[in-house]
């Protein structure tokens, strides 16, 4: 493809071709190289031009991907440059202007996508006045427009849940679980959910007793179900313990390279003095997050308690060393906004 590009240097299809090749690979640079070759033997074709800002954002290089969009727009007006251009103004900071191009690619066509990316985009940066109650407004817009979209239904709830409106929020995902009980987000949310008030708190117990009979074999389900009735009497009271052992191990077995259910499970084992199996579930957890302190903290305590001093002291310096790299990035992160 590249000797064939090299000879016919003024084949257009070639050099986009090679252009789109790059872009495939990731390799955003070459293909940025290709593709305004192409666009320019092209005369301005609008497909090649939007690829070729693309890979200019990806390669970082966001004036230029910005200039390219800007100019297209000039021409013809766009839905799919407007979004494009949302994107490179939110990597440039300019966050305010990216709400501004987001907004009109959804007029010119609100679709699915547009109204998700710019629902989405207002949602993730919520610290700015109006973002927050806008999002749930255009998430409220998308699920009335398309009612079997799992992923809007699930934006309208983390969007009702940030705009503190906890009880719809509930209600929302637990509909979108409905929609997809294989997507697990509604299902994290829900488990976070049922913090934010004891009344609040019976209701989604209630609703994850519920899905978890419904659907015995989602890993989240059973995870947030055990979570919930752990914190519902097992640890303090030893209550529901064999449901607890059965759902956590159920989550484990169809969630293999998630962490929290060994780590939980682990926990339970602690509180019954099972040592060596809250040691299997702790190491377990450390294979999978091997900067999850928690964890390591726990194997010092069971090690400590199991006489093994020198596996408790090497768990010991583990955690010192995650903790000591935390203040570091938390200290740089403090100099960078600077």
């Amino acid at each position: 493809m590249l000797l064939a590009a090299e000879r016919q240097p003024d084949n257009v299809q070639a050099a986009a071709s090679l252009g789109e090749y790059y872009v495939h690979k990731q390799n955003w640079r070459a293909g940025v190289r290709w593709l305004s070759k192409a666009y320019k033997l092209s005369d301005g074709n609008e497909s090649i031009g939007y690829d070729l800002a693309l890979a200019q954002m990806q390669a970082g290089d966001l004036e230029g991907a910005k200039k390219q969009a800007g100019q297209m727009l000039e021409r013809a007006e766009s839905a799919k440059l407007h979004n494009l251009l949302g994107a490179i103004e939110d990597k440039r900071g300019q966050y305010l202007e990216a709400a501004t191009e987001y907004h009109r690619a959804a007029e010119i066509d609100p679709s699915e996508s547009n109204i998700f990316d710019l629902a989405t985009f207002l949602l993730q940066h919520k610290r700015f006045a109006g973002f927050v109650e806008a999002s749930v407004k255009f998430f409220r817009y998308g699920v009335a427009q398309f009612p079997r979209s799992s992923q809007m239904m699930v934006g309208l709830g983390v969007a009702l849940y940030a705009s503190e409106q906890y009880d719809e929020a509930v209600r929302v995902l637990c509909a979108a679980v409905d929609l997809d009980p294989k997507d697990s987000r509604p299902i994290e949310f829900l488990g976070k959910a049922r913090k934010v008030s004891p009344e609040l708190g019976v209701e989604v117990d209630r609703r994850l007793q519920d899905f978890a009979v419904r659907y015995p074999h989602n890993a989240a389900i059973c995870y947030y179900y055990a979570f919930s009735l752990w914190q519902r009497g097992g640890g303090e009271e030893g209550k529901n313990l064999d449901k607890i052992h059965t759902l956590l191990m159920e989550a484990e077995s169809r969630a293999p390279d998630w962490y929290e259910p060994p780590y939980q499970l682990g926990v339970v084992y602690e509180s019954e003095k099972l040592y060596p199996d809250a040691i299997r579930e702790m190491r377990k957890t450390v294979r999978i997050e091997p900067g999850f302190a928690p964890a390591h903290f726990r194997l010092a305590v069971l090690y400590g308690r199991t006489g093994d001093k020198a596996k408790a002291a090497a768990e010991s310096a583990i955690v010192e060393r995650i903790k000591s790299q935390d203040r570091k990035d938390d200290t740089g992160q403090t100099e960078v906004k600077k």
